[in-house]
């Protein structure tokens, strides 16, 4: 999985490349790898960092000054007379909205990781915690073992970040997995007992198509 974090990240393009755009005053949108699309066409497993677009009252025909002017402060707006460097600390709490749709999940400061957004995911979420297997364990494994990309605010002191799984199908079947190895370890260090499941153990050893279940 790709790891970006945004304390440290910048974001650079050719500003040729959003001359169009400019001169027609169509919305267009910029992802993590400065690549530029019109509005909604860039990938949906591609995390967003920029949409915008001219202002339709906006006449500034001096380039770097129009460019200053769509990013605004939060972007940190550096030109050249080819290309333009964007730093995206600043605008950090856009760029999570800006993926709200997108994100597999998000993880919180002080709260963790509370929620799959793909209902798939968050159906297999949930049986695996009446297991007492957390979203925290199941995420750590996913983030080393499937494609995507994992963009993060992390400064020493303060985190916080989301994923984008690039295969939710190639995600839920990981899960799958892990979660049974999961209840076969378990079941080997004897925290969790067949005999003795609770009906909220026996219908997640159910859901998983654990043994005899």
């Amino acid at each position: 999985m790709e790891e970006f974090n945004i304390k440290d990240l910048k974001i650079n393009f050719e500003i040729s490349s959003l001359l169009t755009f400019l001169e027609s005053k169509k919305e267009f949108e910029i992802d993590v790898y400065g690549n530029i699309y019109a509005l909604n066409e860039a990938p949906k497993t591609t995390p967003l960092v920029f949409r915008g677009k001219v202002p339709s009252s906006y006449n500034e025909t001096e380039l770097t000054r129009l460019i200053e002017t769509i990013f605004g402060k939060e972007y940190n707006v550096q030109t050249t007379a080819s290309h333009c460097t964007l730093s995206l600390v600043g605008a950090w709490q856009s760029i999570i909205g800006l993926n709200q749709d997108r994100m597999s999940y998000f993880d919180h400061q002080t709260d963790g990781i509370e929620v799959f957004e793909e209902k798939e995911l968050e159906d297999i979420g949930w049986q695996a915690v009446s297991l007492n297997i957390n979203y925290r364990t199941i995420c750590t494994y996913l983030e080393q073992e499937c494609k995507g990309t994992f963009v993060y605010y992390d400064n020493g002191m303060h985190f916080n970040g989301f994923v984008i799984f690039k295969d939710t199908q190639e995600a839920k079947a990981k899960m799958c997995e892990f979660v049974t190895l999961q209840i076969e370890e378990k079941i080997k260090n004897e925290e969790l007992i067949l005999e003795e499941s609770d009906d909220d153990e026996k219908e997640a050893l159910a859901f998983f198509n654990y043994k005899g279940y």
